[in-house]
């Protein structure tokens, strides 16, 4: 990278054959510049028809990808074929899903979400921010698991488990007394 207060010194040759090299992907190209990322986002800026170039350079890496994608498809990767369509096929039904299932795939018990806040003290803070965010949207009412994200579901997942442990230890706990 060039020193601090001094100019590198870039030309549109230079710049083209950089972001070719590196596949469009700036942050590299500025890394074969000896330049700063900003340098040379500062540089595109200034001379539009590199920023042209850059996008062309793009496209042509997606349509290389997309190739790729086709030629696995015709070759048997059901692993491929089958992203292909989450990611494509939605208009024909092809959506990934998921289901949520209590113990041995019967129903997912909830507690209201009043029951929630007594967990709070055995989570950290991201733990804690995330509930309040999933008890806010829920509003005294039974929360909806439909609509929670990936993390906020495992986050969820992991409460439901630490209670029914302190729920056996208590219960054991009484049995012993």
């Amino acid at each position: 990278m060039a020193k601090r207060g001094r100019k590198p010194k870039l030309s549109i040759a230079r710049v083209k054959t950089a972001l070719e090299q590196a596949g469009g992907i700036r942050t590299i190209a500025a890394s074969l510049l000896n330049c700063h990322r900003s340098t040379l986002h500062t540089y595109l800026t200034r001379h539009p028809t590199l920023l042209v170039f850059a996008d062309e350079i793009e496209e042509t890496i997606k349509d290389i990808a997309e190739a790729e994608v086709i030629k696995a498809i015709r070759a048997g990767d059901m692993q491929t074929a089958r992203w292909y369509l989450e990611l494509k096929g939605k208009d024909r039904g092809y959506v990934r899903r998921i289901e949520n299932v209590g113990k041995d795939g019967g129903a997912l018990q909830v507690a209201p979400a009043s029951d929630w806040k007594d967990l709070m003290a055995d989570l950290n803070s991201d733990e804690r921010a995330m509930l309040r965010v999933i008890l806010t949207r829920a509003r005294g009412e039974q929360i909806n698991l439909a609509e929670l994200a990936d993390d906020e579901l495992e986050l969820l997942s992991s409460i439901m488990e630490r209670h029914e442990t302190k729920t056996k230890l208590f219960a054991e706990v009484r049995k012993a007394a």
